[in-house]
């Protein structure tokens, strides 16, 4: 069996965006349930000095759609900015990441292996293709801010599991 380059990469980051929106929901219900405030979740960290829950949403979207605009231009370069401070703008930053990989075609992802493409940031310059790119660089990103995301909300009490991270697996059909 052939995988392509789509298969390695869009069908499983669709299912892990959705999952970490189930999240977010779940962030949101927790707070109106408990009353705790928001900005406690959406600012969580697990230690001082990582970046918080809403930094790690928003680095979903961009290892995933953003790593395929940056694929698409050449070069990928770390975003600065902040990240959201609500659930609507965490929301809108994996609805897009969403629209966005549904608009990516198997063609176009064909299209991008063996394209030459880098990773820049100050004074680092890292020379990819652009498989090599989305498979050893994005997607390993992509999943750490997805587990990140999770641990900090099981790290604030909320009642979620392993599913809940896994999302909606994509299963043979009779």
């Amino acid at each position: 069996m052939t995988i392509s380059l789509y298969d390695a990469v869009i069908p499983s980051q669709l299912q892990i965006i959705a999952a970490v929106r189930k999240l977010v929901d779940k962030a949101k219900a927790h707070c109106e349930d408990t009353g705790t405030a928001p900005e406690e979740i959406i600012g969580a960290r697990l230690i001082e000095d990582m970046l918080p829950f809403s930094y790690q949403v928003k680095c979903c979207r961009e290892h995933s759609l953003g790593a395929i605009e940056a694929v698409r231009e050449g070069v990928f370069t770390p975003s600065l900015a902040p990240p959201p401070e609500d659930w609507a703008g965490l929301y809108e930053k994996l609805d897009e990441a969403k629209a966005g990989l549904e608009a990516v075609s198997e063609a176009e992802m064909a299209g991008f292996v063996g394209k030459h493409m880098e990773f820049r940031f100050k004074d680092v310059v890292m020379p990819f293709t652009a498989e090599n790119f989305l498979l050893s660089f994005a997607q390993p990103n992509f999943y750490f801010h997805a587990t990140t995301a999770y641990d900090l909300l099981r790290e604030r009490g909320l009642k979620i599991g392993k599913m809940d991270f896994v999302g909606m697996p994509r299963m043979k059909s009779a």
